[in-house]
């Protein structure tokens, strides 16, 4: 029974167009809940945004799209043990204004 009632729901979620609309980065961020596990400059769950911009100063236009994909897709190990989870909610578009950003939260 359960399984009739959530197949159609989950086929209804994947087709749904995405609901955030916001443009900037910062505000992007914080609607998709990136704070639960990111802050500014202190370790959380995951890693702080400066770190994160710290990390990848050097090579900023190409982790411009690793960092976008990764916040569609998720990913893991290069932080620590703790994945970070997907967000296909975002538009790819979205994904790189989010990206561009963190990657502007240099210390």
């Amino acid at each position: 029974m359960k399984t009739r009632i959530l197949f159609p729901l989950l086929l209804l979620l994947s087709i749904l167009p995405p609901v955030v609309q916001a443009q900037d980065g910062e505000t992007l961020v914080s609607e998709t809940m990136c704070y639960a596990c990111h802050q500014m400059a202190e370790t959380s769950l995951g890693p702080p945004w400066q770190a994160i911009a710290a990390r990848h100063a050097a090579n900023r236009d190409v982790m411009m799209d690793v960092l976008a994909g990764k916040i569609i897709r998720g990913g893991g190990g290069n932080w620590g043990n703790v994945p970070m989870v997907p967000n296909q909610r975002v538009s790819e578009d979205q994904a790189r204004i989010m990206a561009e950003w963190v990657l502007d939260q240099t210390p």
